[in-house]
């Protein structure tokens, strides 16, 4: 099979990159504040819970005409003064629904729900800014792709440069496709929640007869960050090598449901800068700062075009993140919203600078700005410090031999004033000996705490249900 994009796309996209590697970072920084600066001048005039935020906070929107009074002054939205509190058509341009043509739900993971509504021209965005990532880091406009969605359902990902399968959770349905479908196309693409991509991936190997390393298999992971030894673990079974620029790998970008699909996104080269990150002290301690421990935050680039993002003091170890959409076809514009993620922006050039003066040099390709993301700032209290679930999985992904008896789902808590880490076994998998030894060895790399291990068989972890993976995991 061809592939099949137009060459008007292919053109477009060509443009476009042409212009995220020509264009200065002060250049693309100064398009941002302007878009910043008319988008709240938009939001001012035409949303109504808008116009209400800024009356109670006393702001004349007239006034709002740089970045300076715009950071100062407009409001910090969150979901408990936009979703909670007013009714949906109150959030959105000119107080209607009219132009919706889908909608998409946050996951619930707070227990308030969040809604991200898309205009047709807002979704023809979407798709254009979806398909210049997969053709900057997989050549999707030169290869043949299929392309099959594993995230739960009602998350869709807007492409028009492959043939799209959406399958959701259904594990069954994806080994069919990759049976059938592999040899019509130079390279698939799945994309799914990290813990449901571990289980496809290891169930394909070991029950589906799939040979993943004969395959040009690519993984793009949502929902939550990975661990960097979750990488590597993934990469091995599917055969990635990633110093090849051309070869298969393993991938992670981020979306906010009421924002977007795809905010921030990994590439090639955030990939490389990470893992060298997270194999070097020193280095990690310049890129990341020294209270990073031994685990590497997301590493991710985002567009200064398509969102504005702003750092707010949360606590002594991190920043939250504030974004505001900036694209005119926003149906609900937030601006300065806090999605609750913890973490760092980089200019391009602080990025450059640092990897200039390492021992391996390597220039980011695009001219675009950095954001590391740290989660959510949840931990467990121990007696020798917090336990940070990052630090669990690095350590699970840490030695293959762990890893593949085990789903992934992991619960932390106090037993009487100790620390405990409970692991959910996949099925027909069992425990060896010294294995919770040799776990705590690793997690020693990540973290102070010496907490106690206790693994469950498959069906008796009370914390996850049957094979639902239709929702984040709560770990703590």
């Amino acid at each position: 099979m061809k592939p099949f994009a137009s060459e008007s796309d292919k053109e477009e996209r060509r443009e476009m990159l042409g212009f995220l590697r020509n264009t200065s970072p002060a250049q693309m920084a100064e398009m941002a504040i302007e878009a910043a600066i008319a988008a709240f001048q938009r939001a001012a005039k035409r949303v109504p819970a808008y116009r209400e935020l800024l009356t109670e906070a006393g702001v004349d929107y007239q006034e709002i005409t740089n970045i300076e009074a715009f950071v100062k002054y407009a409001p910090l939205l969150n979901k408990d003064n936009t979703f909670v509190r007013f009714s949906i058509h109150e959030l959105c341009l000119d107080g209607n629904l009219d132009g919706v043509r889908s909608m998409l739900t946050s996951s619930g993971y707070s227990g308030k729900f969040c809604f991200g509504v898309n205009t047709a021209d807002n979704l023809a965005r979407s798709s254009k800014s979806i398909d210049l990532g997969l053709q900057y880091i997989f050549d999707v406009d030169n290869r043949s792709t299929l392309l099959i969605n594993g995230l739960p359902m009602g998350v869709k990902v807007n492409t028009k440069a492959t043939v799209l399968a959406e399958t959701s959770v259904r594990d069954d349905m994806i080994y069919a496709l990759v049976k059938k479908f592999a040899p019509e196309f130079e390279q698939i693409i799945i994309v799914g929640e990290g813990s449901f991509i571990k289980k496809v991936i290891e169930d394909g190997q070991e029950y589906h007869g799939i040979d993943w390393k004969a395959l040009r298999v690519h993984i793009i992971t949502g929902e939550e960050g990975i661990a960097e030894n979750y990488r590597t673990y993934i990469g091995d079974i599917i055969g990635a090598d990633f110093d090849d620029p051309n070869g298969k790998i393993v991938m992670s970008s981020m979306g906010v449901a009421e924002l977007d699909l795809n905010i921030f996104h990994e590439t090639r080269e955030t990939v490389s800068i990470r893992r060298m990150a997270h194999a070097d002290p020193d280095f990690r301690a310049k890129l990341f700062g020294p209270n990073t421990g031994g685990c590497c935050p997301m590493f991710f680039i985002y567009y200064p075009h398509r969102c504005l993002v702003e750092e707010l003091p949360a606590t002594d170890e991190y920043n939250e993140l504030v974004i505001s959409m900036l694209s005119e076809e926003m149906k609900i514009p937030l601006l300065r919203y806090r999605s609750g993620d913890y973490g760092k922006i980089f200019t391009y050039s602080e990025v450059s600078d640092i990897l200039q003066k390492t021992k391996n040099p390597r220039q980011p390709d695009l001219k675009l700005p950095f954001v590391a993301v740290s989660g959510r700032g949840k931990f467990l209290p121990t007696a020798q410090g917090k336990l940070y679930p990052e630090a669990v999985k690095e350590a699970i992904y840490a030695d293959p031999r762990f890893a593949v008896l085990l789903t992934g789902n992991f619960h932390l808590s106090n037993d009487d004033g100790a620390a405990l880490i409970e692991f959910q076994l996949r099925k027909e998998h069992n425990i060896y000996p010294g294995a919770a030894e040799q776990f705590l060895a690793h997690l020693r790399d990540y973290s102070e705490a010496k907490p106690r291990v206790v693994f469950h068989e498959y069906s008796t972890f009370q914390y996850a249900m049957e094979i639902d993976w239709e929702r984040k995991f709560n770990y703590l």
